[in-house]
């Protein structure tokens, strides 16, 4: 029976690629970052592989362009390319090299929280670098794609870069207690339902230093998520999937891509 895999692009929490392990899929997490949790291999751009000899790790990490993994030649897509060509020639059988890719471009330079810096971003081409990139992995090459990203230029209602999002979602739907609009972008995807409803405790922000925008509007931050490991590192933290959401995913597009591509 063919085993289903699924891209995180741009993860390096790998909470989504393990959600995603834990079914059973071939699992891969992608980011310029190492994996911050265990995984069972890690490969570099060079072709270096290091493995993990941890019994508990699921999922695999290549610490490098996620774009790489959007070539076939690639070592990565090296059974996927061979099973395409055991395959070649069957009717009415599509080949893509992955099943599901769930990306979270950087939103850096197309956040609603940066707007004030649009037009600077604009000029020196930043904006349309992000935008880009952030299309590359709505082309992403697979049958069913979803692209995370807050509210911003690609999907504002007036005048977007590319359109309105598909679905807006908030963290406290799923069962992590914060408030962070979060647009998603659907290929062969179903929105994803709210599930684990509970009470919002606070609010993340975008971005490195919104914090001082928090304070003047009256608004308390989620610090017990955001500062956990230091001020230096609140971007990061506000940007990792929370395990909610991750779960939400696994648990709603997983079985839904299992059914659509007979697998399970």
């Amino acid at each position: 029976m063919r085993r289903l895999r699924v891209l995180a692009a741009c993860e390096c929490s790998g909470r989504v690629r393990d959600a995603f392990a834990a079914r059973g899929w071939e699992a891969w997490s992608a980011d310029l970052l190492p994996s911050e949790s265990p995984v069972e291999v890690t490969v570099f751009p060079n072709g270096e592989q290091l493995i993990w000899p941890d019994e508990d790790a699921r999922g695999a990490h290549y610490q490098g362009d996620v774009r790489d993994l959007f070539d076939s030649h690639h070592p990565v897509n090296f059974e996927r390319t061979q099973e395409w060509h055991r395959s070649c020639g069957v009717p009415g059988r599509d080949w893509f090299l992955w099943d599901l890719v769930i990306a979270f471009p950087p939103c850096d330079h197309l956040s609603l929280a940066g707007a004030r810096y649009w037009k600077e971003k604009q000029a020196d081409g930043r904006q349309a670098a992000g935008a880009a990139f952030f299309m590359e992995m709505v082309n992403a090459p697979a049958p069913y794609v979803a692209v995370e990203n807050p509210v911003g230029i690609m999907g504002r209602r007036s005048d977007p870069l590319y359109r309105v999002p598909d679905q807006v979602v908030q963290p406290y739907m799923f069962g992590d207690p914060l408030t962070k609009a979060t647009c998603l972008w659907l290929k062969g995807l179903p929105p994803l339902e709210a599930g684990n409803l509970v009470a919002s405790q606070g609010r993340v922000a975008t971005g490195g230093g919104s914090w001082r925008t928090d304070q003047r509007h009256g608004r308390g931050a989620g610090n017990w998520h955001e500062d956990g490991d230091g001020r230096k590192n609140r971007q990061r933290n506000r940007n990792r999937t929370l395990p909610g959401f991750a779960r939400a995913m696994a648990g709603q597009w997983g079985p839904y891509v299992e059914a659509q591509e007979n697998v399970g």
